[in-house]
């Protein structure tokens, strides 16, 4: 979220410096030209800096108020960060999303033992909401490798969504073999938090969140996840204070 708003604020602020500087500098043409012509001519009126400043009158309120507003509607959009919760399912799958799956299975037809290309291939068809092609294709990497804690964690993710967001006893019996591999794992700790959050047990999901910070070997966007935890706190602190009441 830091990286996507720092972006943003940059590339607003190189905008405007760049439209200042064109509002002046077509200010100096201006004058400069109607002096030449004033001498071609042997006018004895020559334009002065505000002269030609006053017909260079740019409504840069209007202008900055409209690149504010430009900018926020893309952070929100791009951003959205608070929608963390309310993710669903896209059934509608995308071009691109399909080229990928495709590209996968392709791949995976020719590597059919190789661990790395099943687990992106399973990962694409999670994308894409196919949860059952998922969990057959992670089926086929655990028996490959059947303390992979990552397979391990989509397995679970890939059950809770297939069952409309629900930890049955076999969803529980995949995470519980997935933290004994790795008390980290990214996936799996992410599925308990959200489902924790959903459930409106905030702190568990902070203490879940929490740990997946200290996850020093999956790579994942750690600012979702601080954002996350600090949502959490105020829905708690909102609890507490409803209960005090």
């Amino acid at each position: 979220m830091n990286t996507l708003l720092l972006s943003i604020s940059a590339i607003l602020f190189c905008s405007f410096a760049l439209l200042v500087c064109h509002h002046f500098r077509y200010g100096r043409g201006i004058q400069d030209l109607e002096n030449e012509i004033g001498d071609c001519f042997g006018s004895n009126y020559y334009v002065t800096k505000s002269d030609a400043n006053s017909n260079n009158n740019y409504p840069f309120g209007f202008i900055g108020l409209f690149l504010i507003s430009v900018t926020v509607f893309l952070y929100l959009t791009l951003g959205r960060y608070q929608d963390l919760d309310s993710a669903m399912a896209d059934y509608n799958i995308d071009y691109l999303l399909v080229a990928d799956i495709n590209k996968g299975q392709k791949l995976a037809e020719e590597n059919p033992a190789d661990p790395l290309v099943l687990l992106s291939l399973a990962q694409s068809y999670i994308d894409g909401g196919l949860y059952n092609d998922a969990l057959e294709t992670l089926d086929k990497l655990l028996i490959i490798n059947s303390d992979n804690s990552e397979a391990l964690g989509l397995k679970a993710t890939s059950m809770y969504y297939r069952d409309d967001r629900v930890i049955n006893m076999d969803t529980s019996l995949v995470i519980a073999r997935a933290l004994a591999q790795h008390h980290e794992e990214f996936n799996t700790r992410l599925l308990i938090a959200n489902d924790a959050y959903l459930n409106g047990d905030y702190q568990k999901a902070i203490d879940n969140w929490n740990i997946v910070l200290t996850n020093k070997v999956q790579v994942f966007n750690r600012d979702a996840i601080n954002f996350a935890i600090e949502k959490s706190k105020n829905k708690l602190t909102q609890v507490d204070a409803d209960v005090a009441h």
